[in-house]
């Protein structure tokens, strides 16, 4: 199967940088350097079916994303943007919990709909407020939802002094470290790097016992775990071309976020 090349992020500002982009680039897909994960059963796929609107391209992983109410599923902001600009038919989205998303076909959920954060804006040096959100049709009542970490959390972490020593948990469906597809839902982990405004940097290096994302994993979580609960943090974004060094995600902790993915709960409810 052709993976959607999300994670290192698709320009949109007109729709034929997005067709060339999706035609053109990397294939792409699982979390590198990592390996099949039958937990994080929260942790899902964005399927597409693109037959007829764009030339060559069938059904395909599109993103990754994670269930946080019992019909909202978090994802990345430019994993929603070409949907939107594409004009995708809802019935052509489902979202798999599968471990295994092309194994179990049966496991793909309807969509009623999806939405964009209203100040979305790619810009990676800045806040380009890269969330969006995809609506189930119906409840999922067989998965308890993810816990998403408070505001300021990544700062309290830092002013405590316990980010320099972090560890991090990456989950998705997108390639690995050889660009290949396969499916599966896995895991890997990254070490930190930095903290910004609006991203965590994490490190990704093989070299130095590290995993991370690649192409398809976007709009996966990123998970902190405190000894007690697991937290998403981030949300899987950007970083650099060949998926070997750097992890850049969207942080989950800021209000701006907070308040459109909130909405999205309460709306859906």
């Amino acid at each position: 199967m052709l993976s959607a090349i999300h994670r290192r992020v698709v320009p949109s500002a007109v729709l034929l940088s997005l067709l060339v982009a999706f035609v053109v680039a990397a294939p792409a897909g699982a979390i590198t350097y990592g390996t099949i994960e039958f937990g994080h059963a929260y942790v899902g796929a964005i399927i597409v079916d693109l037959t007829g609107i764009i030339p060559n391209l069938g059904i395909l992983e599109w993103c990754s994303g994670t269930l946080v109410s019992a019909r909202v599923f978090l994802t990345a902001g430019h994993c929603i943007d070409p949907l939107i600009r594409l004009q995708v038919p809802k019935d052509k989205v489902w979202v798999s919990f599968a471990v295994n998303i092309w194994q179990d076909q049966s496991s793909w959920r309807s969509v009623s709909g999806w939405e964009l954060h209203p100040d979305y804006n790619w810009g990676p040096t800045s806040d380009p407020h890269d969330i969006g959100a995809i609506v189930l049709a119906k409840r999922v009542r067989d998965i308890a939802p993810a816990k998403i970490a408070p505001v300021g959390y990544l700062d309290g972490l830092q002013s405590a002094d316990k980010l320099k020593t972090a560890t991090f948990i990456n989950v998705g469906y997108g390639s690995n470290e050889s660009f290949q597809v396969d499916g599966w839902r896995k895991i890997s982990y990254s070490s930190f790097q930095s903290l910004h405004d609006a991203w965590l940097y994490m490190s990704q290096n093989i070299h130095s016992d590290g995993g991370g994302t690649c192409f398809g994993d976007s709009g996966g979580p990123t998970f902190y775990h405190d000894g007690t609960t697991e937290w998403i943090v981030a949300t899987v974004s950007w970083g650099d071309a060949m998926c070997v060094a750097t992890n850049i995600n969207y942080r989950a902790d800021l209000q701006v976020g907070q308040d459109f993915v909130y909405g999205m709960i309460a709306s859906a409810s």
